[in-house]
């Protein structure tokens, strides 16, 4: 395939002849380079891991959907509705009806079982349900199809934070299990960033399977697919800055989470990282964004 010939996605006349030219010329073509075990089994976990993250947060959207229509104002009760005390609560009673009938006791129990708060809490989350429950019969519309699909969405969230959970298990006893090597020494280097966690330094670390497949930096930033596509072809010139976006998606996801955390500014607007926001500002003033 002659467009791997090239790491940069760069379409000219002067690349495009050299291409065609070298296709059946050259015996020396590039091969790709097999990354080491280690890096495989790290890239397939950390793959399947956000796979399964984007798979979750589908039905995360369902069955916020589903209680928007039916329970709209239990939505802002917990932080999250995915906690276990919002899960479980949901799974045992569903419907505001259940809710209003159900002992007080018993769901107060059930929230300091789940949520590990005093006594206080328990009281002033029981509340918060019962008014938001009156009001759902009111202003919202459940039938039972929808305490159906509630508790078919909650089933499948638990049983992806089950599998998740399970995944990165096995990613750091992976690491644990190879300390010593080049490969977890820079996951540990990658960690030292300001912003990076396990999960971010083994998925970079994963997708880029050795940093020696690269001579040059630029060749690294092709990689990752953050390099302008060009196109050319005669009096003809591409206007349209874009990223190429050949590379690897998840180590694009990871490299865009890292950036922001180091051109952004804390609450009192101070640079998280002084020298490398700097350096974003000035490039802002030459450069096109991508």
């Amino acid at each position: 395939n002659s467009t791997n010939m090239n790491i940069r996605k760069v379409h000219n006349d002067r690349l495009d002849s050299r291409k065609a030219a070298l296709i059946g010329l050259k015996p020396d073509l590039k091969v790709s380079l097999m990354p080491s075990d280690l890096a495989l089994n790290c890239r397939n976990l950390c793959r399947e891991y956000y796979d399964l993250m984007d798979s979750r947060s589908a039905y995360v959207n369902k069955l916020q959907g589903e209680l928007r229509m039916a329970f709209p104002q239990y939505l802002g009760i917990f932080s999250k509705v995915t906690t276990n005390t919002s899960l479980t609560l949901l799974e045992t009673y569903t419907s505001p009806s259940a809710f209003i009938e159900a002992d007080k006791q018993e769901i107060i129990d059930i929230i300091r079982s789940t949520a590990r708060f005093g006594l206080t809490y328990a009281k002033n989350k029981h509340n918060a349900i019962i008014r938001a429950a009156n009001s759902a019969q009111a202003f919202g519309y459940m039938i039972d199809s929808n305490i159906k699909r509630i508790r078919l969405y909650i089933s499948f969230i638990r049983k992806y934070d089950e599998e998740i959970k399970g995944i990165l298990d096995s990613l750091h006893e992976l690491v644990d299990a190879n300390e010593g090597t080049d490969f977890v020494k820079q996951i540990h280097l990658i960690e030292t960033f300001k912003g990076a966690g396990f999960l971010s330094a083994v998925s970079l670390m994963g997708e880029i399977g050795d940093f020696f497949a690269f001579s040059k930096p630029k060749q690294l930033f092709a990689y990752f697919g953050l390099d302008p596509a060009v196109k050319q072809s005669g009096k003809f010139e591409g206007t349209k800055i874009k990223m190429s976006k050949r590379g690897s998606a998840i180590a694009r996801r990871v490299i865009h989470t890292l950036t922001l955390q180091s051109i952004g500014t804390s609450r009192t607007g101070e640079a998280k990282n002084p020298v490398l926001r700097d350096y974003y500002l000035k490039k802002c003033e030459s450069k096109p964004k991508l």
